[in-house]
């Protein structure tokens, strides 16, 4: 009895996942996987890449700031746990502009999430390249990219807004 009683347990969770993830897969747009890769690469990579820099070569490596204070002061954990807060703290800053906007400010949103991925894969390559012992490009240089990006995908995720809601009124 016990033995069918575990088996059914199993199946009944295996049916309640599967439907989970059904429900997840309908409901799931190209805003929440971008948000989700901003999360991972600008919070998480670069956070635990810059954590690991810092580990392995000294926290004199690292060019901000308040992450070197972070990392001297909290350690690895600390380091990470801030950059996941900070990154966490932006993209509710995003959804709470974005439901506050009177017009559909969707595509706008996106840009700035694909610029702020493209940020968090850029700073993971310059800390690993710095972790190898590597020259990586200079922060002036990435900071200016990052703002370039973020320009440009804004720019063009209004421009399709304003397009979107032209079609649509």
């Amino acid at each position: 009895m016990s033995e069918n009683y575990r088996e059914g347990v199993i199946y009944a969770l295996i049916d309640i996942l599967r439907l989970l993830l059904i429900l997840l897969v309908r409901k799931i747009n190209h805003q929440h996987i971008l948000c989700f890769t901003a999360f991972l690469t600008f919070g998480v990579g670069d956070g635990i890449t810059g954590a690991l820099m810092m580990n392995a070569r000294g926290a004199g490596i690292e060019a901000n700031p308040i992450m070197r204070y972070l990392f001297m002061s909290q350690g690895f954990e600390g380091i990470v746990t801030g950059k996941v807060w900070l990154t966490l703290i932006l993209l509710f800053a995003v959804y709470i502009t974005q439901l506050r906007s009177s017009t559909s400010i969707y595509w706008t949103v996106n840009g700035f999430l694909i610029a702020l991925t493209a940020g968090g894969l850029m700073a993971m390559y310059a800390n690993l390249a710095a972790m190898a012992g590597e020259v990586p490009a200079d922060l002036e240089i990435i900071i200016i990219i990052y703002l370039f990006l973020t320009f440009v995908f804004v720019e063009i995720g209004s421009f399709v807004d304003r397009r979107t809601t032209m079609i649509i009124e």
